[in-house]
């Protein structure tokens, strides 16, 4: 699947490519039944649905924005092992691809730590591990932070605090709050729901809007209300937080770019004619 991109006026926004990964789609549908969330995306015979990686790159002017890394890093063989995904494609191919080099990004969002969204936030190099971007500033929630050194037992087993150290040891971490503003109409809210410290990403640009939900809303079919994720922390945080970002999304118009759907991932969201809200892939 390729890199998606759509223009917010003179920005530019780039639903990156950067691989497929193969998830247990249990997991991802929770209390829905296989008999109906087999018949939006077939499961294999492993029971596991593919899942794509879109990191979202943000240009305006000279400011280079990622949000989110996906998988690679220090544990990449190990994501291997689970995950079946191609090392060889990651947030580093997929930026060499827009033409832009890693020491150029000033900005990496990280909507949550898990590793689907985090690992390659850091690398190996020549003095062990390191920021993948060296020039750039990490900004993760405070909370998210906390719950990597100090995890619940139902989350113990989702995070590595061996990948985010390395950020903190060379001074790029920014821990912010419920909310956080960026400039150039870049700002983060954070959701809760997946996780406690789950943050999604709103972006605003002469007149326009754009929002990316991450795991608040991994794919077109969660979308529908009742379809929260089985690793979904909390879940009726979920649906509510949810249903509030659907209808502002709705009124206002705005493009939604998703992190794991294997169809498309920018769009918009309407209400079909039983008034139940869709995700609408965007013309071009």
């Amino acid at each position: 699947m390729a890199s998606k991109r759509t223009q917010l006026g003179d920005m530019e926004l780039v639903s990156l490519d950067a691989g497929v990964f193969y998830y247990d789609g249990g997991a991802m549908f929770g209390g829905v039944p296989k008999v109906m969330w087999n018949e939006l995306i077939p499961a294999d015979p492993k029971n596991r649905i593919p899942l794509t990686i879109s990191p979202l790159l943000i240009r305006k002017g000279d400011r280079k924005i990622v949000v989110d890394t996906g998988f690679g890093g220090i544990h990449v063989d190990d994501d291997v092992k689970y995950y079946e995904f191609d090392p060889s494609v990651n947030i580093l191919t997929a930026l060499a691809q827009e033409g832009v080099e890693p020491g150029e990004i000033d900005t990496v969002i990280l909507t949550h730590l898990h590793s689907d969204h985090a690992a390659a936030s850091t690398m190996s190099g020549p003095d062990g591990p390191a920021p993948t971007f060296p020039n750039a500033r990490y900004v993760i929630n405070d909370i998210e932070w906390e719950t990597v050194f100090d995890p619940d037992p139902r989350s113990a087993a989702a995070y590595r605090s061996e990948d985010y150290v390395p950020i903190e040891e060379a001074g790029q971490l920014d821990l912010v709050g419920d909310e956080a503003d960026f400039g150039d109409g870049v700002s983060v809210i954070r959701t809760g729901g997946h996780t406690a410290g789950h943050m999604m990403v709103l972006i605003e640009n002469q007149g326009q809007a754009a929002v990316y939900p991450a795991d608040l809303i991994p794919s077109r079919y969660h979308v529908r209300i009742p379809y929260v994720a089985g690793i979904d922390l909390f879940p009726l945080e979920v649906i509510a937080r949810k249903e509030r970002l659907l209808r502002e999304a709705s009124d206002g118009g705005w493009v939604v770019i998703l992190d794991h759907d294997a169809i498309g991932n920018i769009g918009r969201i309407e209400k079909d004619d039983r008034g139940r809200y869709v995700f609408k892939d965007l013309a071009g």
